[in-house]
């Protein structure tokens, strides 16, 4: 199936590893140039050289975007060079520590919530004048079961994500009849190198985590890519304000 995006440019922030990188994958093989964001230059070098050899061009953003005003002038750099971006895929997550609340104290609070809710609302006001200009534009945001089943230890990491939901939903209304669509692919795992650390050495872990979906199997991260891929193309247009369910059917609390 022709995606229909080939020769656009995308922003893919938190591309440097994980369900990021195989997204910044992922719409490179559909022909798209990509704009990497991510704190790591190292991980951000080996990608670039990974979507250059797929024919596409890379430019890459080692930026920390919590940090607005560097994000906005790396974001401006690199659309200079790769031309206006119409794709804005939000893929970046402060990392996930258990906590229960009342134990949270407020540097954490400010750092969760600046990674995974602000720096998503302006990332987006970066990006839709140039979507805009276009009378066409994609935003995909990496979400997460945890938006409505909640998870242990990680209340505000769930209402990070449940803000996510509610933007999307808000700028599909607001920017639909410009072209625009704006959506939310929403994993509970995926098998990427945290994870794999995470359950090394315990194949009861492991097991159990299995036995939560209802297909006993824990996604990889490219299954995860490949929705967000097709929702990011021309294809798509139909389908915005949507929040899509990538579990391997960890949503359908299947648990027999």
């Amino acid at each position: 199936m022709d995606l229909g995006i080939s020769g656009r440019v995308a922003v893919v922030a938190g591309a440097s590893q994980g369900i990021g990188r195989e997204i910044a994958l992922g719409l490179a093989r559909e022909g798209v140039d990509v704009l990497a964001v991510a704190r790591s230059a190292e991980r951000l070098t080996t990608l670039a050289g990974e979507v250059t050899a797929l024919g596409r061009r890379c430019h890459v953003a080692a930026v920390d975007v919590s940090d607005r005003t560097a994000t906005r002038i790396a974001l401006d750099a690199g659309a200079a060079v790769l031309g206006e971006p119409t794709i804005l895929v939000l893929a970046v997550a402060a990392v996930y520590r258990p906590e229960k609340l009342q134990f949270v104290d407020a540097g954490r609070t400010d750092e969760l919530l600046a990674v995974d809710l602000r720096s998503q609302v302006e990332l987006c006001q970066w990006a839709l004048p140039h979507m805009m200009q276009a009378r066409w534009g994609r935003i995909v945001g990496v979400g997460s079961l945890a938006a409505r089943t909640g998870v242990a230890g990680g209340a505000l990491y769930a209402a990070a994500k449940a803000g996510l939901e509610g933007l999307m939903r808000g700028l599909a209304v607001d920017y639909g009849r410009r072209g625009i669509t704006a959506n939310v692919v929403a994993p509970s795992l995926a098998r990427t190198e945290r994870l794999v650390a995470r359950i090394a050495g315990d194949p009861d872990h492991e097991q159990k985590l299995e036995r939560a979906t209802a297909s006993r199997r824990i996604p990889e991260p490219r299954e995860i890519a490949d929705v967000v891929t097709f929702l990011c193309s021309e294809r798509a247009g139909a389908i915005t304000g949507a929040v899509v369910d990538a579990t391997a059917g960890a949503h359908l609390n299947n648990l027999w």
